[in-house]
C-alpha cells in the first residue's frame, strides 16, 4: 500500500492503468480523469492503490478542491493583509485617544501624580455615575492647591458633581429612601453652591415625608376603625404630596389596603355572627374566613386576636358539651381548635378533662371520685389548674349530696308519715346550689306528696259525704270541709275541682227560678220585664253564660220595637221630612227580628208617600224633588221609580241650563228675502210619564223661530 497523504495538500494526479470490465468498453477519445475510483471488492491487475483511489467521486469532490485552490490564491492573501492592517490601525487610534481606565487610576501613586492625571482620573470616576465615585472624584481634585492654574476648571467640575450628588439624593427621596437621601446630601462638600441647598432640601424632604406618613398612617387607623370614607379621603390627599413614593407607590398601596379592608371588614362581621351560633360548623366556617384575611391587611391584627378568642370559645363550648355528656361533639370541637395560638397547653389539659368527665358520667360516688383523682394529676403550673380545682370542688360537693340523699332514702324506707318527714329534713341539708339539687328536690317533692296525700285524703272523703245530699246547705258544708286543704298541697287541685262543681250547683239551684221567670215574661211579650229579671244574675254566677243569649235576643227585639214605634210616631205628621226620618229609623230594624216584616211594609208605604210629595215638589223646584226622592232606601218598592224620576228631573235641569242656540247671521240682498221659507217651530217635547201613571208632566215650552 502507498503511504497516507495529508488531505490538506493533495498530490498531483497519477495515471493508473484501468482494466475493462467484461462487456464494457471505454472510448479512446474520452478525457482521462485526474483520478479513478477503484471498484469495491478488489484491485485491477497490475495497479497500485493510492489516496486518490479512495477519494469520493462526483460534484462534492470538485467543490472541496476548488475551495482549497482559492485559499492559496493571491486574492485571499490580499484580503487577509488588508484586514490585519485595518484592525491594527483602529486599535492604535483607540489607544491613543482613550483616557486611562479605572484600574490604572487605582494603581497611581497620588503624591507624585500630576494635576492633569488627577483631573483625568476624577472625570473617569465621575463618569461611573454613583455617589461614591463622584465623592472620590471631588476628593482627588480638591487636594490641589487653590492657586493651581486648573483651579477654575476644577471648581466648575466640583460644582457640577455636587449638583449631581444632590440630584441623586433627591431621586433617592422620590424612591422612598429618605434617610439615604439625607445621608447622601450631607456628603456634599461644604464649600459648594449645592451645599447651601442641602439644609433647605432636608427640611423640605422631612416635611413632605411627615405629611405623607401622617396621611398614610391616619388612613390605616381609619380603616381599622371601619371608617372607609375618611380613609379614602386621606388616600386622595396623598396624590397632592410632592413625592413620587407617597403620591404613587404608597397611594397605590393604600388604595389596595382600602379595598382589602372593605372585604375583610365584611368577613369579620360574618365571623362574629358565626361565633355567636356556637356550633362546630359555625366555628369551622369562621376559622376558614379568618384564614382568608391576608397578612398585609390592616385588619390582620384584629383577625389574629379574634382567632385566639375563637379558640378560647371553642374550648368553653367543648367543656359544656362534656358536661352534657356529648363526648363526640366535644372531641370534634377539640380537633377543630387552631393550634399554635398560645393554647396548646390548654388543649393538652382539656384531654385530661375529657377523661375525667367520662369517669364522672357514671353518676355515682365511685365515678366522681375517680374523676377527681384524674384531675389531681394536673400540676399547679398548668393553665387549666384553677378550672380543675373548681371542678374537683364541685364533684366533691356532689359526692356529699349523694351520701346525704342515700341516708334520707334509708329513713324513708318504712313509708309512714313520720319517717317520710325525717327523710325530707335529711335531704334538705343539701345546698340548693349543688349540681345534684335537682335530683334531691325531685325526691323531696315525691315524699311531700305522699305525706300530704295521706293527711288530706280523709278530708275529701268527708266532703263528698256531705255533698251527697245535694241541698244548698249540704253543698256549702262540703265546700267548707274541702277548703281545709290549703293551696300548694298535693290534693289542692282535686279539692278545688270539687269546690267549683259544688258552688255551681248551689248557684244553679238559686238562680234557676229567675231564668224561668224571665223566659215566661218574654213569652208573654213583656220584654222589659224579662230583661230586668234576667239581669239580676251577676257575671260570677254559674247561669250567667246561659242567660246571656236570651238577654241579647230580648234586647234586640226591644230595640227593634222601639225603632218601629218611633218611626210610626214620626210618620204621622205626613210631612216630607218626617216621612224621610221615619224611613231612616225603620230601616235600622235588624233583618232577623220579628218586627222586620212590619218595618218593610211601613217603609214601602212611606216611600210611595215620599215619592208623591217629590212629584208635587217638582212643579216648583226640581232640586228639592230630587233631594226628597233620593232618601228612599234601596230595599223599598218605590226605589226604582224614584231613581227613574231623579234621572228625568236631572235631565230637565241640564236642558234648562243650556243656552239657546245663536241665530246664524247671513248677508243676503233684500231683494231675495221673500224667497226664504219661514222658520218652523221646534217639535214639542214628549210628555214624561208620572209615578202613578195617570198624570203627564208639563211639556217644555217651544222655542220661538228665529
Amino acid at each position: 500500500m502507498s503511504p497516507k497523504r495529508d488531505p490538506r495538500h493533495p498530490s498531483k494526479p497519477v495515471s493508473i492503468p484501468r482494466s475493462r470490465s467484461q462487456g464494457q468498453g471505454v472510448p479512446s477519445s474520452a478525457p482521462s480523469p485526474s483520478y479513478v475510483g477503484v471498484a469495491s471488492g478488489g484491485v485491477a491487475h497490475g495497479t497500485v492503490p493510492s489516496v486518490e483511489d479512495a477519494a469520493p467521486s462526483g460534484a462534492g469532490g470538485f467543490k472541496g478542491l476548488a475551495f482549497f485552490r482559492w485559499i492559496g490564491s493571491w486574492q485571499f492573501l490580499l484580503l487577509t493583509m488588508l484586514a490585519l492592517l485595518t484592525g491594527t490601525l483602529a486599535f492604535a487610534v483607540t489607544s491613543l485617544f482613550r483616557m486611562p481606565n479605572l484600574p490604572n487610576c487605582r494603581a497611581i501613586f497620588w503624591p507624585t501624580a500630576s494635576a492633569s492625571v488627577r483631573l483625568q482620573c476624577a472625570e473617569s470616576y465621575a463618569d461611573q455615575g454613583s455617589v461614591d465615585f463622584l465623592l472620590e472624584a471631588i476628593g482627588l481634585v480638591e487636594k490641589l492647591p487653590d492657586n493651581h492654574p486648573l483651579r477654575a476648571e476644577i471648581d466648575a467640575k466640583v460644582e457640577n458633581w455636587s449638583s449631581e450628588i444632590l440630584e441623586m439624593a433627591d431621586a433617592q427621596f422620590h424612591l422612598g429612601e429618605l434617610e439615604n437621601a439625607i445621608a447622601t446630601a450631607q456628603k456634599i462638600p461644604a464649600d459648594t453652591a449645592a451645599a447651601d441647598k442641602v439644609e433647605s432640601k432636608i427640611r423640605r424632604w422631612r416635611r413632605i415625608w411627615g405629611e405623607g406618613s401622617e396621611y398614610f398612617e391616619t388612613a390605616k387607623k381609619k380603616l381599622v376603625e371601619g371608617n372607609f370614607k375618611d380613609a379614602f379621603g386621606l388616600s386622595v390627599q396623598l396624590l397632592d404630596v410632592s413625592n413620587d413614593y407617597w403620591s404613587k407607590t404608597k397611594y397605590n398601596e393604600l388604595t389596595k389596603l382600602i379595598g382589602l379592608a372593605r372585604e375583610d371588614s365584611r368577613k369579620l362581621g360574618k365571623i362574629t355572627r358565626l361565633m355567636d351560633r356556637g356550633t362546630v360548623s359555625s366555628f369551622k366556617e369562621a376559622l376558614k374566613l379568618l384564614g382568608s384575611i391576608k397578612p398585609e391587611s390592616v385588619l390582620h391584627g384584629e383577625a389574629k386576636e379574634l382567632k385566639k378568642t375563637i379558640a378560647k370559645d371553642m374550648l368553653g363550648v367543648a367543656e359544656n358539651a362534656l358536661a352534657r355528656q356529648q363526648l363526640s361533639q366535644a372531641e370534634e370541637i377539640l380537633a377543630a381548635i387552631p393550634r399554635n395560638e398560645g393554647l396548646d397547653q390548654e388543649i393538652a389539659d382539656f384531654q385530661i378533662f375529657t377523661e375525667a368527665y367520662r369517669r364522672a358520667w357514671s353518676g355515682d360516688a365511685l365515678g366522681l371520685d375517680s374523676a377527681i383523682n384524674r384531675l389531681q394529676s394536673m400540676g399547679s403550673d398548668r393553665p387549666l389548674y384553677e378550672r380543675a380545682q373548681k371542678l374537683i370542688g364541685q364533684w366533691r360537693s356532689e359526692i356529699k349530696a349523694l351520701a346525704t340523699l342515700d341516708e334520707a332514702r334509708q329513713l324513708a324506707a318504712p313509708g309512714n308519715v313520720n319517717d317520710l318527714r325525717s327523710a325530707i329534713l335529711q335531704a334538705k341539708q343539701v345546698d340548693r346550689n349543688n349540681p345534684r339539687w335537682g335530683e334531691v328536690s325531685t325526691q323531696i317533692s315525691q315524699w311531700e306528696n305522699r305525706v300530704e296525700t295521706t293527711e288530706d285524703r280523709p278530708i275529701l272523703v268527708a266532703a263528698d259525704q256531705l255533698a251527697a245530699a245535694g241541698t244548698p246547705q249540704a253543698l256549702r258544708q262540703a265546700i267548707s270541709e274541702a277548703n281545709r286543704i290549703s293551696s300548694g298541697r298535693a290534693l289542692a287541685g282535686e279539692a278545688q275541682t270539687r269546690i267549683n262543681r259544688w258552688q255551681n250547683r248551689i248557684e244553679a239551684i238559686e238562680d234557676r227560678p229567675l231564668v224561668d221567670r224571665a223566659r215566661q215574661l218574654a213569652t208573654t211579650g213583656d220584654l222589659s220585664g224579662a230583661i230586668a229579671t234576667a239581669s239580676r244574675i251577676s257575671p260570677d254566677r254559674s247561669l250567667y253564660g246561659e242567660v246571656q243569649n236570651d238577654l241579647e235576643s230580648w234586647r234586640d227585639q226591644e230595640r227593634n220595637r222601639t225603632l218601629l214605634r218611633d218611626a210610626n210616631s214620626r210618620a204621622q205628621s205626613g210631612s216630607a221630612n218626617d216621612l224621610a226620618s221615619a224611613i231612616g229609623t225603620a230601616n235600622q230594624v235588624s233583618s232577623g227580628s220579628s218586627q222586620y216584616q212590619s218595618a218593610v211594609q211601613q217603609i214601602n208605604r212611606w216611600s210611595w208617600d215620599l215619592l208623591s210629595l217629590a212629584e208635587s215638589e217638582s212643579r216648583s223646584s226640581l232640586d228639592a224633588a230630587i233631594r226628597l226622592a233620593d232618601q228612599i232606601p234601596s230595599r223599598a218598592d218605590a226605589y226604582s221609580s224614584a231613581q227613574a224620576r231623579i234621572q228625568t228631573w236631572q235631565a230637565e235641569i241640564e236642558a234648562a241650563a243650556e243656552p239657546p242656540p245663536k241665530p246664524v247671521e247671513t248677508v243676503t240682498p233684500q231683494v231675495f228675502s221673500d224667497t226664504l221659507p219661514p222658520s218652523e217651530p221646534l217639535p214639542p217635547s214628549e210628555p214624561l210619564p208620572s209615578v202613578d201613571g195617570d198624570k203627564k208632566v208639563q211639556q217644555l215650552p217651544t222655542l220661538p223661530a228665529e
